[in-house]
């Protein structure tokens, strides 16, 4: 069985590093080099996310007012960040994506044996 924090990572953390990295050149005015050396990434991670080849769940995490707050914090508590790995940064924005509903929809399209699960609403599942 996938479990959901299995289907977050490979489905929707590359969307938040793609929207991260968006807040923080558009916002922040960092150059790609900037924003991959914030982020703990490569430049060209950078480049593919800039360039919507990375993180295609955008609009899903988009339409979510909090969901995107919590992103857009996200980058925020990124450009005061000392290191790459205060890393509480994405189990926060994990934490709202959860508690929106959106990560069980998800984890129902990657196994729809789930349709009475409800384990991502779950405050304990993942500390």
């Amino acid at each position: 069985m996938r479990p959901f924090c299995e289907v977050m990572v490979q489905e929707v953390f590359p969307t938040v590093r793609a929207l991260i990295a968006r807040e923080l050149m558009e916002t922040f005015n960092y150059n790609q080099a900037e924003t991959a050396q914030k982020m703990g990434v490569t430049q060209p991670a950078i480049s593919q996310y800039k360039r919507e080849l990375r993180g295609k769940k955008a609009k899903l995490l988009e339409s979510n007012a909090t969901v995107f707050g919590s992103i857009k914090n996200a980058a925020k508590l990124l450009t005061k960040a000392k290191n790459t790995f205060e890393s509480g940064i994405l189990c926060s924005v994990c934490r709202d994506i959860r508690k929106s509903g959106m990560l069980c929809k998800l984890h129902r399209e990657a196994i729809p044996l789930l349709k009475n699960c409800n384990l991502c609403l779950n405050e304990t599942a993942c500390r």
